[in-house]
């Protein structure tokens, strides 16, 4: 009995939640249906963002509040965000030399009590995603049940059009348990 029970340990811990694992899900499966779906809540808008695939990325207009397939990424600029699993990109820096969005990560600060975008240290993607980089990144990482826990973070962005958001990362699971579905809410602020 006692040299079954590292076994039995084993296999229970091989078996905890495999989000981050290189073939798990979907491997190369491409999801037809709409992979950005939003909601509004007076000013605040709630997105919803499937990516799952691991082969590719999803383009985010968090002006329009949708997702821009690649092509139109590519040719308009107007994207914000790319989502690739649990990696966000923002439309500049090493990321896209030719983009202009700008992000600044704020601590200590709630999303409800935010009203206006500072005016001061905003920065660009360079080596690393500034999501996954600024304040050790947007999420904490449970080893233990392999999970990730969105921080509470609020991060204003200078969006490809000029405007300013504040937005704030949700999950990285549907309700169903499916990682790589990211949720976020934003909204408008005021001009630094």
């Amino acid at each position: 009995m006692p040299r079954r029970l590292p076994l039995l340990a084993c296999a229970l811990l091989s078996a905890c939640a495999n989000d981050l694992r290189d073939d798990f899900p979907f491997d190369g499966q491409v999801n037809t249906g709409p992979l950005v779906t939003a909601t509004r809540d007076g000013e605040v808008t709630h997105l919803s963002v499937d990516a799952t695939n691991r082969q590719s990325q999803v383009f985010i207009d968090l002006d329009e509040g949708r997702e821009l397939k690649a092509e139109e990424a590519f040719e308009t600029n107007a994207w914000d965000l790319a989502v690739k699993r649990y990696e966000i990109a923002i439309n500049s820096g090493a990321s896209n030399p030719e983009g202009a969005v700008e992000l600044v990560v704020l601590t200590g600060t709630s999303f409800d009590g935010l009203t206006q975008a500072p005016a001061t240290g905003y920065a660009v993607d360079v080596n690393e995603h500034l999501f996954s980089t600024v304040h050790e990144g947007w999420y904490l990482y449970d080893i233990g049940v392999h999970r990730l826990t969105a921080r509470p973070l609020v991060y204003v962005v200078k969006t490809s059009s000029g405007a300013y958001l504040k937005v704030q990362m949700l999950g990285y699971y549907d309700a169903a348990g499916t990682p790589a579905v990211i949720t976020l809410r934003y909204a408008p602020l005021t001009p630094p």
